[in-house]
Order: C-alpha cells, then structure tokens, then sequence
C-alpha cells in the first residue's frame, strides 16, 4: 500500500511538471517605449505648506463630513476625489464622502511627498454611543505662488460604515469571528492526516505481528523440520 502511495504521488508530480499549462492564450506585448514606474521620495514639508494642509483638512471636515455646507466643501476637492460629480449633484449629496456627527476631530501627517501629503484623520462624535472613525486622507497642491493651494483627492474611512452609526439600546452583539467555514473547525484538518496515518501504520503493525508470531514458534519447536505427533485416534486406544 505505501509502494502504491509513493507510486502515485510520483505520477502526479511528473503530470504537473509536464502539463503545467493547459491554457491556449498566448502572452502578447504591445509595441512602443517601456513605461517606467518612478518611485515618489519623500520631501520635507514647508511650514506654510504644513498649515495650508491642515487648514484644508478642519475646513474639509467641517464642509463635508459633517455636512454643514457642501456646496463650499467642492471647492476642496481634487478631480480624483469627485470624478464626474457636479457642483449641483455634490451639493444635493451625491459625494463620495460618508457623513459622519462630527464632535471633536484630529489630523496627522503621515508622509510628505513633492506636492502630495498622507493624512490620517480622527473624528469623534459627541455620543458615546457612536463610535470614533479613522480616515485615511491624501491632499495634492495645485497652482503656483500665491495661487497655489492643497486639494482633498482621497478620502476613505479604515472602519464600516456600521462602525459609524448610533448602536441602540436593543443592538445585539458583535458577530464573532466563525472561524474556518461555516461549519467546520480546524479539528477536521487533522482527519485526512489520521487516515493517511492509518494507511502506513496498519501494514505496519501487521508485518510486526507476523513477525513477533513467527519468533515465537522458532522458540517453540527450535529448529525441527518434524512437526509433533498427532494425538491418537479414539479407535486405535
């Protein structure tokens, strides 16, 4: 039986080598200049530039998040942030940018690049019963000299939404964590390994018998090729 295993996994290894790819799709390349990926370095951040971006960010925060003018908050936002949304849909709440009852709010800046900053944002609302967000925010300068200034153009909470909504008194609790499937616990990973283990100690175990079997009738009859007498027949008493 392990012969036969052995066998097996040997096929199946050749078979993989073999026919490692059944796909019929070719790999193509287009033609031209290679593009070439450049890495952003990170820069030191002016202090005028550090509080134009903060400023941007309470005046984000107050406009948008909390909902208080969102016509103004359009103002603050980069193109990649509001893609093809109109002033007239971003003020009606058409925006990307989730709403939250903004009590308390902090900012850090993470990394400073050439004309692009990482935020994370921190809000907290005046009831307990809403939880605090994180956000994580990047801000892009536009513009030149006095002209220049810093625009919102991502904004993505690193909670659910449901992390942000008032918990009533009747909520139930958090759902835990199942586990592996649905159903199953890491219990049933260790059953094809009992059933291998079976398939190699089982010949085993009876190859050890035979042999402890066969030891203890050479100690028996030594070495005679004789075997003992036959009891008499009845008759012949």
């Amino acid at each position: 039986m392990l012969a036969v295993l052995v066998v097996a996994a040997v096929v199946a290894t050749i078979v993989g080598l073999t026919w490692s790819n059944t796909s019929p799709e070719k790999e193509t390349f287009q033609q031209g200049k290679a593009q070439v990926v450049h890495e952003q370095v990170p820069v030191a951040l002016s202090a005028a530039d550090r509080r134009a971006v903060l400023q941007t960010v309470d005046r984000f925060v107050e406009t948008a998040v909390a909902r208080r003018d969102l016509a103004a908050a359009y103002d603050l936002t980069a193109p990649e942030l509001r893609g093809q949304v109109s002033r007239r849909e971003w003020a009606r709440g058409d925006t990307p940018v989730l709403s939250y009852p903004v009590y308390r709010h902090g900012a850090r800046i993470t990394a400073t690049y050439r004309n692009d900053v990482s935020v994370q944002l921190f809000l907290k609302a005046r009831r307990r019963s809403v939880e605090p967000l994180g956000v994580d925010m990047e801000l892009k300068a536009v513009g030149k000299g006095a002209n220049r200034r810093w625009l919102v153009a991502y904004y993505l909470p690193r909670q659910t939404l449901g992390t942000a909504v008032a918990r009533g008194p009747t909520a139930g609790p958090e759902p835990k964590d199942p586990g592996i499937g649905p159903h199953l616990s890491k219990v049933w990973f260790f059953v094809p390994l009992g059933i291998l283990g079976l398939i190699v100690l089982v010949p085993v175990g009876l190859g050890i018998r035979d042999w402890f079997g066969a030891r203890a009738a050479e100690r028996a009859y030594g070495n005679r090729r004789e075997l003992p007498p036959l009891p008499p027949r009845a008759r012949d008493r």
